[in-house]
């Protein structure tokens, strides 16, 4: 019976024990859970990488607790939550630098080593992970520092962020796609426009000549516009003699292009379509024409000859890049295992390809090749033919028949191999009036090039080349010569030729230099002639330096088999010296560029000439050069005086130059054109030619029936508020209409408008990137019609089972339709609401922060939220958009 009591006794006690540890545990984990801080406030973040944002901080007396989850998503630091979805683990900087902060366990890992982690330490919020600043410092090298007063939070940083870092690659990487990427998704809006008659461009030049002698002015003026669709040019060149004019009217000719012609990475039948004066386009027998020309060849450039794969595999969700010749053409992330692969373009000329990976953990690897391609060089399975054919524009008077043709044919073989042959007919060719030609491009191991070309009845030539990725280069070239049947007495007939060139670059007192070795050589029935020579050159400082040696090499053929004689050689030396634009120096020696040049002949070992140059802008649009040569061997001097300004309507040229002895020679140039603006009827003058080439006149304006199109009346906006993804020089005219000159005719532009750039931020197209075609010899009129841009609304609820409200200080992503990157982050207030103004017209998609969506364990009610802003005159206006947060409750 007392054994039962004692046992009955034994089990209150440890009942009241337990019953005290468990409410000691239940009270010391509610004291911990309710650690409330003193305060919350709203700071304002600015950084130049990150931007400006607002971020929730709590405070526990004067130090504030930040949000990691919102810090690491700002800094884009890698991360990714535990286990149990209470903490944040990751790496930084480097791959063996592993950190952890959980709060649940009660730790924290810093590079690698484990410690505990105070209660007091962290705040553990409703939308994320608050943490002691100090924690940022130690893991991140994060230094905050927060003035209460302005409410304001700085940063500091050890290192650049990888926030900083991603954004100057999608800097380069916008530039890029802007300047050359793929223009298959572009929207057209502007395709070419073909008129029976298109008023275009005049390009003129006076040039006025005075001398001992007397004087002479000469002109020349040249115009073209569009006839029939095609684009048309002629020139009329004349002088004044003895009081009278005398005039020449040349080089007439219309060309119809056809659409194919402008699908360089296309094979089509036929391009273009030329009638009039023409150069055939044999390489060594080119002839003047009046006739006709028939061609495949794109009249735009083609660019690229193959399709290079690069692939290979790295650390997952690498960002890798591919650079040809240093600019970025494209970029993307490795997949899950780290493979990458990139469809190289391989571009004509010589191509260097570097691929730039930029790890998780930001380490950067970097790899080099190099290709090189000629133009002759034609893509797999491609042909491409020269059809010319007419009369000789000024033929021999002993030719029975002025009638002359050409035709040639080149087909890719392979992307590495290209042959051609062509057939040139007429007297003036030689007697046997029709010459045949073979040749033969190949590219061997992607880098060495052999070319070969055939003239049965002239000359058998190859030559070869290679550019190494160090930049070592050489080429060589042999010629073998076909005796003529008839034998020139007058001029003697090479048999053979042959010439060399190595250059080796390296680097001396911390700079690129470089030297170079060649020569060239000719041999005859009685001898051989030719010449080495070689270059060196060197920077220290603002100073370069170079040496050139040349000389002539010379042999006879005889029995007594003499070497070779060399006759006197030339060392010529230049030192040139450019002065900063600092502003310590006074404005009339700022850039100045300064030469000066010597010339020793080293057989009579004795200076022959000197020479000094200097050159300084002026007026900033303007000038001046003077030189001064000397001729030691005849004691006589050269000075030459020039000054060059660009006005807005043409350019001035003076060249004053005297000689001893009384000589003189003065030249006044002026030189321009001028172009008819259709949209104004206006005579555009510039100081630069533009036949062959095309303009645009650009309208924006406000369009206010939301018509699309300009109506007299409506506000015209003046701004130079457009880029192009190549080059063009633009003026604003007092009108208001941005005119944009030097632009290549028929070649396909991306145009973007700077919404940044506009005089009236509210004011925003509703196409911001688009396409067009340049008209040739002509400008374009493109209209851009603005609207004022719109603003949208709404509430994120959350539902928790006992009833719905507002959710404070969630972050929002919005991001436009087309846009890989958010437009921008917002975010919720206290009651749940949010907003967003200055919304250009399309269709967005809202998302809330996963991170925070994680963090409360909580689903979405849309995932995403769909939206469209409307092209209003008035700006668009959305209301009662709505999120719902639905709770977990497992």
């Amino acid at each position: 019976m007392r054994s039962v009591v004692y046992f009955s006794a034994f089990i209150i006690k440890t009942a009241r024990l337990l019953c005290f540890l468990g409410f000691a545990v239940f009270f010391s984990e509610r004291a911990l859970a309710q650690q409330e801080p003193d305060g919350e406030a709203l700071l304002t973040l600015s950084h130049p990488g990150i931007g400006q944002f607002y971020v929730n901080a709590a405070f526990f007396g004067d130090v504030a607790y930040l949000p990691l989850g919102e810090i690491l998503s700002l800094t884009e630091i890698p991360n990714e939550s535990t286990e149990n979805k209470s903490g944040y683990q990751g790496f930084y900087p480097e791959k063996k630098d592993t950190w952890k902060i959980d709060p649940s366990s009660g730790f924290v890992i810093i590079k690698g080593v484990s410690e505990t982690l105070p209660a007091d330490k962290f705040y553990k919020g409703e939308l994320d992970l608050f943490i002691h600043p100090e924690y940022f410092r130690r893991i991140f090298g994060l230094e905050f520092t927060v003035n209460s007063f302005s409410l304001t939070l700085s940063l500091k940083s050890e290192r650049p962020l990888p926030v900083e870092e991603k954004k100057k690659r999608e800097a380069l990487r916008s530039r890029a796609l802007a300047k050359g990427g793929p223009q298959a998704n572009l929207n057209m809006l502007y395709p070419r426009d073909r008129k029976i008659f298109g008023f275009g461009v005049i390009d003129y030049a006076l040039n006025h000549d005075r001398t001992k002698a007397g004087s002479n002015t000469a002109f020349q003026m040249r115009g073209g516009g569009e006839f029939l669709g095609g684009d048309v040019q002629g020139a009329v060149t004349g002088a004044l003699r003895d009081g009278r004019m005398v005039a020449d009217f040349s080089g007439l000719r219309w060309r119809y292009v056809l659409p194919a012609g402008l699908k360089p990475e296309k094979n089509v039948l036929l391009s273009s379509i030329t009638l009039g004066q023409i150069t055939t386009t044999s390489q060594t027998n080119g002839v003047s024409l009046t006739g006709f020309s028939l061609s495949n060849n794109p009249i735009i450039p083609r660019q690229e000859l193959d399709v290079f794969v690069i692939d290979g595999y790295t650390e997952k969700d690498s960002e890798v890049e591919l650079l040809i010749g240093g600019q970025l053409v494209d970029f993307m992330r490795a997949d899950e295992v780290g493979y990458y692969r990139f469809n190289a373009p391989v571009t004509y000329g010589t191509v260097r390809l570097t691929l730039r990976i930029y790890t998780p953990q930001g380490e950067v690897i970097v790899q080099d090749r190099q290709l090189q391609i000629p133009f002759t060089f034609l893509p797999k399975g491609f042909v491409a033919y020269n059809i010319q054919g007419g009369q000789l524009m000024s033929a021999p008077e002993f030719l029975n028949s002025d009638l002359a043709g050409h035709a040639d044919v080149a087909v890719g073989i392979s992307n590495a191999l290209t042959v051609n042959a062509g057939l040139d007919y007429g007297e003036v060719f030689g007697e046997q009036k029709q010459y045949t030609s073979f040749g033969l491009s190949s590219r061997l191991f992607q880098q060495y090039l052999l070319n070969i070309e055939a003239q049965p009845d002239r000359f058998y030539r190859a030559n070869a080349s290679v550019f190494y990725a160090n930049n070592v280069n050489l080429t060589g070239q042999f010629t073998e010569y076909v005796p003529p049947k008839v034998e020139n007495t007058l001029r003697e007939q090479p048999l053979k030729d042959a010439n060399v060139n190595v250059f080796i670059p390296f680097k001396l007192f911390g700079r690129f230099s470089g030297i170079r070795f060649g020569g060239q050589n000719t041999w005859f029935q009685t001898g051989y002639r030719g010449n080495v020579q070689s270059d060196f050159n060197v920077q220290v400082g603002r100073v370069t330096t170079r040496f050139n040696y040349r000389a002539q090499v010379a042999g006879t053929r005889s029995e007594t088999n003499l070497p070779p004689e060399f006759a006197s050689g030339n060392l010529t030396t230049s030192m040139t010296y450019s002065l900063p634009r600092s502003p310590s120096l006074p404005v009339f020696v700022k850039g100045m560029f300064i030469r000066a040049q010597a010339v020793y002949n080293t057989q009579s070992s004795k200076i022959n000439a000197v020479n000094v140059q200097v050159s300084q802008t002026l007026f900033k649009q303007g000038r001046f050069n003077f030189g001064y040569n000397y001729n030691v061997a005849n004691n006589s001097g050269q000075m030459q005086i020039g000054f060059l300004y660009d006005f807005q309507f043409v350019r001035s040229s003076s060249q004053y130059s005297t000689q001893q002895g009384g000589n003189y020679s003065l030249r006044q140039s002026l030189s321009g054109s001028l172009a008819l603006d259709p949209a104004s009827t206006l005579l555009v003058p510039s100081n630069r030619d533009q036949l062959g080439r095309s303009g645009l006149t650009v309208r924006m304006f406000v369009d206010q029936n939301e018509n699309g199109k300009y109506d007299k009346g409506e506000e015209i906006v003046p701004a130079k508020a457009v880029r192009l993804d190549k080059s063009g020089n633009m003026l604003l005219g007092s009108d208001g209409l941005l005119r944009i000159s030097q632009l290549q005719s028929y070649w396909t532009y991306r145009l973007e408008v700077d919404i940044n750039a506009l005089p009236d931020p509210t004011l925003a197209p509703k196409e911001k990137v688009f396409g067009f075609v340049a008209e040739p010899n002509r400008y374009k009129v493109i209209e851009i019609p603005l609207y004022r841009t719109g603003t949208m609304e709404g509430t994120v609820l959350i539902d928790r089972g006992s009833g719905v409200q507002g959710v404070g200080g969630l972050r929002l992503m919005v991001q436009r339709e087309g846009d890989p990157e958010p437009l921008e982050t917002i975010r919720t207030f206290s009651d749940g609401s949010f907003y967003a103004i200055g919304l250009l017209p399309g269709k967005y998609k809202l998302v809330i922060d996963p991170k925070q969506l994680e963090f409360l364990k909580a689903k979405a009610n849309p995932e995403v939220l769909e939206f469209e802003i409307k092209a209003l005159a008035d700006g668009d206006y959305l209301e009662g958009l709505e999120i719902l947060l639905v709770v977990d409750q497992e």
